[in-house]
């Protein structure tokens, strides 16, 4: 048959154990990846009990965050309303612009507000009724109280008049004699006149005790600084060495320059860091491979006799030879 599936083992193997399926997968044929990216509708359905849960971890959109624990639980809290129910009353536009009152209305009203005295003598929106007490035949239209003012000066030049500082400080003092006996009324550090008629009284004496007192403000100064500031700051400050010596040491100090190693530098001028080794004796004579016998060590005095014997006989032969090894050789003999 055409649409049937051939059997696992085919061919030269076979299937001992046909009732048992084989291992492994097998896929039907005419499955492809279209119909497996397809999506499958209808959607499968979710059930209750793991629908809870859901709606407590991964709510959709828009939905209320239900916990599970409460899920099956009736929703009592949709038909709860807190507080009291407030009871209509009159609108605002009532309120601010009220209806006109009728005729009968308006009557009752006043007929109320006649018992009082202000609405008999001054009512609402009429001027204050005084013909009872004037005299009588006083004719009330063409009759005026009070004596007329007579326009003098402007109001600026009675505040502030133009005239010179000499003479309103001369204004000023005409009546001040008078002013100090009617009220007391004294210049500044203008002495009182006690009118004293003795010949040892003089106005120029001062009595009492001088009190001490200094130019310079000390005084003021002292009274607005506290005794507790002035006692901290001639107080002994109490620092931790440990904190000062890192500040010391670490931090930049006003007028220095910092130098965290500045105390590892306490050495004279020509010191030198490290070990002074000493020069190997022998290390001429290891390079150049001589043999103990030919060691140069120790005989530094024989040497420089010897040069300078060398450079007398250069100088003295310099004409008798063409070259210096010439004239060592001829010593040398």
């Amino acid at each position: 048959m055409a649409g049937q599936l051939r059997p696992v083992y085919e061919g030269k193997f076979t299937d001992r154990f046909p009732e048992l399926s084989a291992a492994g997968k097998l896929l039907p044929t005419g499955d492809t990846a279209a119909s497996c990216l397809a999506e499958v509708l209808p959607r499968p359905i979710t059930p209750t009990t793991v629908r809870k849960f859901r709606n407590t971890t991964n709510p959709a959109p828009g939905v209320e965050r239900i916990f599970y624990g409460r899920a099956d639980d009736p929703d009592i809290a949709a038909h709860l309303t807190h507080g009291i129910e407030s009871c209509s009353s009159l609108s605002a536009a009532s309120l601010i612009n009220p209806l006109p009152k009728t005729n009968f209305q308006q009557k009752i009203q006043d007929k109320k507000e006649a018992i009082y005295f202000s609405n008999r003598q001054a009512s609402l929106g009429r001027s204050h009724d005084q013909s009872s007490m004037l005299p009588k035949g006083l004719d009330v239209i063409n009759t005026t109280f009070g004596t007329k003012v007579i326009q003098d000066v402007s109001a600026g030049e009675l505040i502030n008049p133009p005239k010179t500082s000499e003479e309103v400080d001369k204004e000023a003092r005409e009546g001040h004699d008078l002013y100090i006996v009617s009220h007391s009324d004294y210049y500044v550090g203008e002495a009182i006149n006690r009118k004293y008629d003795s010949p040892n009284f003089s106005k120029s004496f001062v009595y009492g005790i001088e009190t001490p007192h200094f130019k310079d403000g000390r005084s003021v100064s002292k009274s607005l600084n506290w005794l507790y500031d002035l006692q901290l700051k001639r107080a002994a400050k109490i620092v931790s060495k440990r904190s000062e010596d890192f500040k010391e040491k670490f931090q930049p100090q006003l007028g220095k320059v910092l130098d965290p190693i500045a105390e590892t530098m306490n050495v004279p001028p020509g010191h030198t860091f490290g070990m002074l080794l000493h020069p190997d004796e022998y290390v001429g004579d290891l390079l150049h491979c001589r043999v103990p016998c030919e060691f140069l060590h120790g005989k530094d005095r024989e040497r420089a006799v010897l040069t300078a014997v060398r450079q007398s006989l250069k100088k003295a032969n310099y004409e008798n030879f063409d070259m210096l090894l010439e004239a060592f050789r001829h010593y040398d003999k």
